[in-house]
Formats: C-alpha cells, structure tokens, sequence
C-alpha cells in the first residue's frame, strides 16, 4: 500500500478463518454483522445433529457452500477436510476448478496443518514449486502433483466415480473411533442426510478413498499392450472404424475456409481477397494409411485425473448440452464418458508436432503461431476464440492446419492428425461473431465453464464448428493417423 493508507484489506474479508495475531496486525477484515454466508458448525467433522434447522444454518465440511470467504469461523475454528478434493473445494470459492495465484497462497495454511514444516515459508516459492503456470491459474492435477511430489502427503483423494457403492466414514466421537455401519448413501428429507442421519459428503466410496499414489497405480488403458510411446495399429478392426471416421467426418462442399489458403501464395501469404480468388482446392476424400495408437502412460493418467474431477463437476449441474459431435458417434477402444462430454476430436498439424504432442501432450504458449491466419508478415495471429487448444469433430477442417511428411523421410507426401479425447465438461457455447476471447478464458478459470464450444454453422452458415480448451491435461493424443489426400 502507498505511504499512509494503512494496511491492506484481507482476501477472505469476514470469511477468513486466520485469527493469528500477526495475520491480523497485517490485513484489515470487515466486521462479521451482516456476513451473508453461513456459520461453520463448531462440531465440524464430528456433528452428530441431524434436524434440518441445523443443517441449513451452519455450514460443515464437504458442503458446496463450505468456501473460503463464505463460511464464518469463530475464533479457535479452522477449516476441515477428509480429502484432498473437499480442501482444494474449499479454496476454490467461484468453483471453478483452478486456483489462482491468491487462492493457491490461502491454500497453504491448510496445507502446513496437513504437513508441519514441510510447506515453503515462502508463498511464492511455492508457486515457482508447482509450476508457476504461466496463464495464473492451477489445476487440481497439477495441485496434487505438488501436494505429493513436494510435500509427500498421501491423502485420500476424494473424487467419486459413478454407479459406486459409498459407505459412510463418519466415525463417532468416542475412543473407540468406529465408523457409521451405513453401506450405501440412501436419501432422506430431500437429499440432506442418509438414512444412516450422516451427510452426502460423509459417504465416499472405496474409489473416492484412494490417494494419490493408488489412483495412478490403477489409472491404466486395457486396450493398451507392454509397449510404451507410438505403437503401430495392427488390429483390422481398429482400421477400419479409423477410416469410417475419416469417411463419416468428411464435409464434401461448402468446406474451403480461409485457413487452407490461397494457390499461389498459401496460408497467410496474400490478402483475404486474392486468397478467396485462388483457394487452394479441398481433397475430395482421405484415404488412412496407417495408425499408431499413443501409449503414454504419464499423459494417460494426467487425463484421468482430470476426467475425474470433471466429472465430480459435472454431476452438481444436471443434465449437459447434447451436441452430437459427429467424431464422437463411433466407438474406438475405451467407451467415451457422456457424463463428463468426453468427446473424440480431431487435431490437424505437421508430423513433427503431431509426434511432439503425444509424447508430451499440447503446448498453449504456441497457440497462434501456426496455420491460424494472420496479418501479412505476422509470426502470430490471434485465434478466433482466443489461445487455447483447438479441435475439429471434421477431418476437413483438421485438415487445413496439417502438413505432408517431407521428402526422404518414410511416408513422403502423406499427412498427419491426431484423434484426441478432449474433456468438454460444461461447455459454453458461442454462436455469434460477437467474441470476447478475454471473457472466454475467464469463464472457464474463474467461472463455471471446462471448454468453449464453437457453433458457427447454426446460426452464421459456417462450414465447421469447432471445440477449444485452455487447460492441456483436458486432451489425451490418442491416435496418430498417417493418410493420403484423394482429389477426384
């Protein structure tokens, strides 16, 4: 603060929970009159009231509501969690699913009470630890691998997989410490207790009970062999729904866009004009070549984390947009998972980049810098919807951005692409040329949205409707196709 105006207010206002003298010397908190969130329960995890007045009135871990900033604790009271999850929750007040560089330093007080004198002293060295993302955001994914790699806790992770049986874990304030012998959540009063009188939050599955280290060890692919990186694909019938996609996801006309470039000059070579005049013709087909299925067991169980937590995401919204991805209607190895929008897509590229990809996954600092158009000498044009990772459910559209295998190299004048899983969760769906690409990104790592979902075809009579992302771990490389362009 400058000279004179004193003490800077505290991030979490009447909501902090940090009664530490020295905490208080520092930051200036508003009065608690007139605080809109709830009371924490004083009982905390050990609260044994089952009345419905209770309920609603104090907040207690594991509520949706139970946030940093949104819960008022006494003097004495500190946050509570069983999990890793309901402690990253907790932090992520807008629910997002990222943490920002202020959230991530009030997550670490929490942190030290789960591993004394092993959390940095210095917030921002902790920040520079867990990667010092370079968007300003963390995701839970990366925040567990800090939490573990760093800290060395092993904790229950928390995250929840559907159509599991979910015992309760309440153990009861006595020196025996038992547990509740409840085998299953079964509501009552409209979903706030179990018939057990325990909370949904005190009901955790086997599953949602594994730490770090377990969920890794059982995160594996059964259609995957021993060999690990690009394997060749050998099995007919993997081909074959291989080429169907590539056949099914074809757009025969009105298919040219800008981003496959003029004759003469190619891609950002000359004015939008002379490259309407001389558009570089569209492959009437593509015929698949061979296949290589990614076996990338540390990008495989990134994604499934994330997946994971997604999904947990997913189910308090209710019911997602349907938007029939074309590429996603046929069924390769591991069932896609509706109930977090996994969706099968397309990524078109130049075989190097295509090879980089799967071995370590996507690089959003170079957003921009290829196919997209740009002004005439620009090294870096700015995406339609900003810089994230960009997928087609089109293998023509995908096709614009790819480049042929050089000269002297196996597979000479064929092309390369990438059939990529992508996590849409929710998505939000853009059907205008009205785009705030700043408010875009916002909405998904301050707000309640995984992804964007581009429709230009509805609405403006665009050939191809797209699907972006922001956060790498979202994408799994799954495929790398190698094919021929078929004009007549």
């Amino acid at each position: 603060p400058a000279p004179g105006a004193g003490p800077p207010r505290c991030w979490f206002e009447a909501g902090c929970w940090n009664y530490d003298p020295e905490h208080r010397r520092q930051f200036v908190h508003s009065s608690a009159e007139g605080f809109e969130g709830r009371h924490a329960c004083r009982y905390g995890l050990t609260c044994y009231q089952r009345n419905k007045e209770h309920l609603e009135r104090f907040a207690h871990p594991g509520d949706r509501s139970y946030r940093a900033g949104k819960v008022l604790f006494e003097p004495g009271q500190k946050p509570e969690f069983q999990t890793l999850w309901q402690l990253f929750q907790f932090h992520d007040p807008d629910e997002s699913g990222y943490l920002s560089q202020q959230e991530f330093f009030g997550a670490l007080p929490s942190l030290a009470a789960l591993a004394p004198g092993r959390v940095p002293a210095s917030a921002s060295q902790a920040w520079l630890d867990v990667g010092n993302p370079g968007d300003g955001y963390v995701n839970f994914r990366a925040f567990l691998g800090w939490v573990q790699g760093c800290l060395g806790i092993d904790y229950p992770i928390g995250l929840e997989v559907s159509g599991s049986f979910q015992p309760c874990r309440f153990r009861f304030a006595s020196s025996s410490g038992t547990s509740c012998s409840c085998p299953h959540f079964q509501a009552v009063e409209g979903g706030a207790l179990c018939v057990c009188g325990h909370k949904p939050s005190m009901h955790r599955s086997d599953f949602a009970e594994r730490t770090v280290t377990q969920f890794l060890e059982t995160a594996v692919n059964e259609h995957w062999t021993f060999e690990e990186g690009l394997v060749q694909v050998e099995e007919t019938e993997v081909l074959m729904k291989l080429q169907h996609l590539l056949n099914y996801t074809h757009k025969p006309t009105e298919n040219w866009t800008r981003d496959r470039g003029c004759q003469f000059h190619g891609v950002n070579g000359c004015p939008l004009a002379c490259c309407m005049k001389n558009k570089i013709p569209v492959p009437a087909s593509y015929q698949l070549i061979m296949a290589f299925r990614n076996q990338n067991v540390d990008l495989w169980k990134k994604y499934s984390l994330v997946k994971s937590y997604i999904s947990d995401e997913c189910a308090r919204e209710g019911p997602l947009l349907d938007f029939r991805i074309a590429s996603s209607s046929i069924e390769i190895d591991t069932p896609l998972d509706k109930s977090c929008s996994e969706w099968r897509v397309f990524h078109g590229s130049s075989p190097k980049k295509c090879v980089s990809i799967c071995a370590s996954n996507f690089r959003p600092g170079l957003a921009g810098t290829g196919a997209t158009w740009k002004d005439p000498g620009g090294v870096r044009g700015t995406p339609l919807y900003g810089f994230g990772l960009y997928f087609a459910e089109s293998i023509t559209k995908a096709d614009e951005y790819s480049s042929a295998i050089e000269e002297g190299e196996e597979g000479a004048g064929f092309f390369c692409a990438l059939v990529c899983r992508v996590l849409g969760g929710k998505s939000n769906l853009v059907t205008t040329n009205e785009i705030e690409v700043d408010k875009l990104r916002k909405e998904v790592f301050d707000g309640p949205f995984h992804s964007v979902f581009g429709d230009r075809v509805s609405s403006l009579g665009k050939p191809f409707r797209e699907i972006v992302v922001y956060d790498k771990d979202q994408c799994y490389p799954e495929f790398l196709l190698i094919y021929q362009r078929n004009f007549r």
